[in-house]
């Protein structure tokens, strides 16, 4: 039994466009702001995320502000949003002091990482990783995620005294002066 043919749509022959109103998507992110507070987590937070996006407002710092449960910023969106002339000061990332970690732990991580880096490159590189018709071609990346058996504070420790170097996403590497392999 054959399917029948499906009709070809027309151009334009979709839903209509609906037309936002930032007006009413501003009363109503009012409306759910006044219900929100920092400890309290829930549908509110999502709804005004929801809201900002669909606004148009910067998702990175929408993304910040409900992360962070940050109402100071939720505001300052809302108020770019109502004057868009209006800046939004840029907060400069908070450097936690962690706790102060000993230096056999350090040197102990940094060996874990650079096995871990050795063993992933080899195994990129083997033929067995790849077709078996073919030959190993080299590795090409210089970051991977370091071992998990140290927490993630002695990767940024190692980070701030510039034995590694991050680059995002909870990807480490070595930085190029000190490459030695």
């Amino acid at each position: 039994m054959a399917k029948p043919k499906r009709k070809k749509k027309k151009p334009g022959s979709g839903r209509p466009a609906v037309a936002f109103d930032l007006e009413a998507a501003l009363v109503e992110i009012d409306t759910t702001r006044a219900s929100l507070s920092t400890e309290k987590t829930g549908p509110e937070w999502g709804a005004v995320q929801r809201l900002l996006l669909k606004a148009k407002a910067d998702a990175s710092l929408v993304a910040r502000a409900v992360a962070n449960r940050d109402l100071d910023l939720i505001d300052q969106l809302v108020a770019h949003l109502r004057d868009p002339e209006l800046e939004i000061p840029a907060s400069e990332p908070e450097i936690e002091a962690g706790p102060e970690i000993p230096a056999e732990t350090l040197r102990d991580a940094m060996r874990a990482y650079r096995k871990r880096m050795k063993l992933t490159r080899l195994d990129h590189e083997s033929k067995l990783a790849r077709s078996p018709l073919s030959s190993g071609k080299d590795a090409d990346f210089d970051a991977i995620i370091p071992p998990n058996q140290f927490p993630p504070e002695v990767w940024r420790a190692l980070a701030a005294k510039g034995e590694l170097e991050s680059t995002g996403e909870g990807f480490y590497r070595i930085p190029t002066q000190r490459r030695d392999f």
